[in-house]
């Protein structure tokens, strides 16, 4: 999946994922009810899912959601 643009959404798996923006290469995202951010090639915990972010681009983030 892939957001753009800051305040983006989309609901994956039952969970709404916000797109926050791009800082240092992460991708900030709100997944529910919590914050995370990730860079390319990273896996991370967010609630009921793991994200893995693919790419980040300057006002994008494309990644894999699975529920854990």
């Amino acid at each position: 999946m892939t957001l753009a643009g800051g305040g983006s959404t989309a609901t994956v798996l039952g969970t709404t994922i916000a797109f926050r923006g791009v800082q240092d290469g992460q991708a900030g995202l709100r997944v529910g009810e919590q914050d995370v951010s990730c860079a390319p090639g990273q896996r991370v915990p967010a609630g009921p899912l793991d994200l893995e972010c693919t790419a980040v681009g300057a006002d994008s983030v494309e990644f894999t959601a699975s529920l854990r």
